[in-house]
């Protein structure tokens, strides 16, 4: 089973199993700047939530350290997703600008 970054939610895999696309696309209409921007906050509160749980846990209020773990290292791999995607796009527009006309 595969993971989504940005959800964290399981993607099955197999023969009985539908093909999911190997990259998400936006839905028809909607700009590739607001998907950005939706996935941009989507990793933010992931963020958030997992340093909301690492201070309940420092508080005492918080019990399941495997919960707290979780959230973390969803946080870090959505963030690190979106910074490869950052990385690419600046290297696209740099290429770009070495384009001759």
């Amino acid at each position: 089973m595969a993971i989504d970054p940005l959800t964290g939610r399981l993607e099955a895999t197999g023969a009985g199993a539908e093909r999911a696309p190997r990259h998400a696309e936006p839905a028809a209409g909607v700009e590739f700047k607001q998907f950005l921007l939706d996935n941009l906050n989507k990793v933010n509160t992931m963020q958030q939530d997992a340093g909301k749980l690492v201070t309940d846990m420092v508080m005492g209020e918080e019990q399941d350290i495997t919960k707290v773990m979780t959230a973390m290292e969803k946080a870090d791999v959505a963030f690190q997703t979106l910074m490869a995607v950052r990385n690419k796009l600046v290297e696209s527009y740099q290429e770009i600008l070495r384009m001759r006309v």
